[in-house]
């Protein structure tokens, strides 16, 4: 709610005046808002999944109509995306539900989810023009009190509504200049995902099963007893891929090797993972449920828990 409170006090102050429109605000609120919901009433999967879709197509509409029509094409991976609304709304659809997912996801440990979105925020803010800089002190802030104990807690309406603003930036940031910097910037949300969802797929358990899937939850294990180290090493490697998106010297070689490292880990969070006994998932925690991916037998379990180091 703090978090919340700070985002309308900076469209308040006009801290983003020029660069979120007001139906992006909608959008972005309108998830804090039903992360809010989520956190007081435990709302069923399938309801939040319909209203996430919802926010992230209208979010989709609007950036689609909104792209300069002197961008004919857009090249994502080597294709060739044509600008125009029957392609790019549905990829953009895919972006504004997925991003606040994927951010909501890596609020597991301590500090970790502030923490990369006070990174996030800085490379936005550098490729934009602007830095909100009341918003980035208020994360900055924030980790200082979550870091290493934990006092206050993001919940789904923080995650949620930051994550959907981070989508919104991103897309202004990059989406027609250089939409593969994306995949940089995001580089830590994307391969956690990617991750967890190749570990449930390789042991046959649904995607909401409940374990220690996630990069994070590896690195504790392996830290052990120096398991606060988990959240600055985690953001180190974090940061390294956002640099693709920089103007600093080396910027091109220490993200190819932040990226290198952050795929070797995961590789062997998945090596490990995939090997271990059955016992050690017995202790496992649903840190995060992503709509559409949680069965009925789990809707009323709990939205989110957090691992307190």
């Amino acid at each position: 709610m703090a978090i919340w409170g700070l985002v309308v006090l900076s469209q308040y102050l006009g801290l983003f005046a020029g660069l979120v429109h007001p139906v992006e605000w909608f959008g972005i609120h309108s998830m804090a808002f039903l992360g809010l919901l989520d956190d007081r009433f435990n709302l069923q999967a399938r309801y939040k999944a319909i209203v996430g879709l919802g926010i992230a197509f209208s979010l989709a509409l609007f950036a689609g109509a909104s792209a300069s029509p002197s961008v004919r094409e857009v090249s994502f991976l080597g294709i060739g995306l044509p600008n125009v609304p029957l392609v790019i709304v549905p990829v953009l659809m895919l972006w504004y539900w997925a991003v606040p997912q994927a951010y909501n996801l890596i609020d597991g440990i301590n500090g970790l989810s502030v923490g990369f979105g006070a990174l996030l925020l800085g490379v936005l803010g550098w490729n934009l023009g602007h830095q909100p800089m009341l918003l980035w002190g208020s994360l900055t802030a924030f980790l200082m009190l979550n870091y290493p104990k934990a006092k206050h807690f993001l919940g789904d309406c923080g995650a949620l509504m930051l994550g959907t603003l981070f989508a919104v930036l991103g897309v202004k940031a990059f989406a027609l200049r250089d939409p593969n910097l994306l995949l940089w910037v995001y580089a830590y949300p994307t391969v956690d995902v990617f991750l967890v969802v190749s570990i449930r797929r390789w042991k046959g358990v649904s995607l909401s099963t409940a374990d220690r899937s996630h990069l994070h939850h590896w690195m504790v294990d392996r830290l052990a007893g120096k398991a606060w180290l988990a959240t600055p090493l985690l953001l180190i490697l974090a940061a390294l891929p956002m640099l693709r998106a920089t103007e600093i010297p080396g910027h091109e070689l220490a993200s190819s090797v932040g990226l290198g490292a952050l795929l070797l880990l995961a590789f062997k969070a998945f090596k490990d993972r995939v090997l271990l006994p059955a016992k050690i998932e017995e202790h496992a925690q649903v840190r995060r449920e992503v709509p559409l991916m949680q069965p009925r037998v789990n809707l009323d379990a709990p939205s989110g828990s957090h691992h307190l180091l």
